[in-house]
């Protein structure tokens, strides 16, 4: 009967042990932690989490909808135009930004059959906020969306020593890097040292935003205190070890991500190998309507989860190319218009 009664007091222990394991103890235990109850190994769970990029976590910052508004969608129309509308864009919303430079290189895939295709992005300053801008065009024309699709079973290439990135990815960063964004971006610094950067972009700019945020902190050109990093429409850009990177070292960085847009899937985790599957970072910003002002959105509590965007099956061509209620196709070659 003593024994009995020691074996159940030791199990009651060791079962009240493992229900106070944080998300992380509890999966690096083996166990699966359940975002419903936040209990460790809770016998039935209806969302569940795996993979620690996904375990809860607070944040010190909070999203502002105005600011995206009135702030980073001028950013993404005047990365996605001419020098002339780029100024535009920050004259007709934005008075005190000034265009610095617009760096315009071919980033084709080396391919015989596929023609030349370019990527694009611009910096700018602002001396009255103090605030360095990076903004990186989408995807530009089919062919261009063409050589993503194909790339996205090519490969991947090592990111200095954080995990993997998609090589089309790496290898527009890099064209860019060269083709003058490092000397633009090593002068800025050197000129306005206190300043912060503001990295952003939309679709293939949004996952070059995230790569250019990473590669200037891994450069050791800024402090991740410094960086902000806001996208729209970002496909999936890296592996776990990326994803969990990125959001362990960016306090300040959104994923906007509108309705049932489509490239935020892309690519799709049909690997069987949790690792070696591609991963969004934190924090997803899902608006599951027509973004117009007064919209409602929702905070998505994992990175990479059943929640938000990934619910979604009947997905759209027309979500990925409107945020805010505004057409990106347009918007920044009108001169950003102010709403």
């Amino acid at each position: 009967m003593m024994k009995n009664l020691q074996f159940l007091v030791l199990f009651g222990l060791l079962a009240g042990t493992q229900c106070l394991l944080s998300c992380e103890q509890c999966l690096s235990s083996g166990n699966h932690y359940c975002a419903d109850t936040k209990l460790c190994n809770t016998p039935v769970c209806v969302n569940t989490i795996t993979v620690a990029l996904n375990c809860p976590r607070k944040s010190n910052v909070t999203y502002d909808d105005n600011e995206a508004r009135t702030k980073w969608l001028p950013l993404f129309g005047a990365g996605a135009t001419n020098e002339k509308m780029a100024q535009k864009c920050f004259d007709n919303n934005w008075p005190t930004m000034k265009l610095s430079e617009r760096i315009l290189v071919d980033c084709s895939d080396p391919s015989p059959v596929l023609p030349t295709t370019q990527c694009a992005m611009i910096t700018a300053v602002d001396t009255t906020q103090r605030i360095l801008v990076m903004s990186f065009r989408a995807t530009y024309g089919n062919t261009q969306l063409g050589e993503e699709v194909l790339n996205y079973f090519v490969g991947k290439k090592q990111f200095f020593d954080v995990g993997m990135i998609f090589e089309f990815f790496y290898d527009a960063y890099v064209a860019l890097w060269r083709g003058g964004l490092e000397q633009e971006i090593r002068n800025l610094k050197y000129k306005y040292p206190d300043y912060e950067v503001w990295v952003t972009g939309h679709s293939l700019g949004a996952a070059l935003a995230s790569v250019g945020a990473s590669w200037v902190v891994k450069s050791g050109i800024f402090t991740p205190d410094k960086v902000k990093v806001f996208t729209a429409g970002q496909p999936r850009t890296g592996d776990y070890n990326y994803a969990m990177w990125h959001q362990n070292t960016f306090a300040y960085s959104f994923r906007v991500v509108h309705h049932h847009d489509i490239v935020p899937h892309v690519p799709f985790q049909y690997e069987v190998v949790d690792h070696d599957k591609m991963y969004h970072h934190r924090t997803e910003v899902w608006y599951n309507n027509d973004m117009s002002v007064g919209s409602t959105y929702q905070i998505c509590p994992e990175a990479d989860g059943l929640y938000c965007v990934n619910q979604q099956v009947d997905l759209s061509w027309n979500d990925h190319t409107h945020y805010f209620n505004t057409d990106l196709n347009v918007y920044g070659d009108q001169g950003c218009p102010k709403k």
